[in-house]
């Protein structure tokens, strides 16, 4: 059987098994890995904290983004009819883009104070015309050069 030597921590194995007692140089090597190693920890749980501060800055404005959407919400809920709100609901789900602006117009309109009571369907169909109106007047018309192609100037046979 092989026995190995009780080691102190100053004491290390040579590779032919004896015994080797370490000098103050390898204390100050190993004290400057475990300064290296304790600054990596510090760099470490930095980050770590800053990617914590910003993780709860982004949940942060998901909630505030999430509460502005509620109390957008509601206000159009006020401001419509039941009949009109499901027309406006079902435009979402078939251009959600739409609906957006629409509820845009709808709130702008409330806040100038040009909505006095709530709006039918009726209303809410002529409001989504105007903002098709407006919508077509701003689109954009591409005039392409015309290149004078004629073919009859060659004349392929007499070549």
């Amino acid at each position: 059987r092989f026995k190995s030597p009780r080691l102190t921590p100053r004491q290390r194995c040579a590779p032919d098994d004896s015994v080797v007692e370490e000098a103050g140089a390898g204390q100050s090597l190993s004290g400057a890995m475990n300064a290296d190693e304790e600054r990596r920890a510090r760099e470490a749980a930095q980050s770590q904290a800053g990617g914590e501060m910003d993780m709860q800055k982004m949940q942060e404005q998901r909630q505030q983004q999430q509460e502005t959407e509620e109390r957008k919400r509601i206000m159009v809920r006020s401001i419509l009819m039941p009949e009109a709100l499901e027309r406006l609901s079902r435009l979402g789900m078939v251009k959600p883009e739409k609906q957006q602006q629409i509820e845009m117009m709808l709130l702008q309109l409330a806040q100038s104070g040009q909505i006095q009571e709530k709006l039918s369907d009726a209303a809410l169909v002529q409001i989504m015309e105007r903002a098709d109106a407006q919508r077509a007047s701003s689109t954009i018309k591409f005039q392409r050069k015309r290149r004078d192609d004629s073919d009859d100037d060659i004349d392929l046979d007499n070549l």
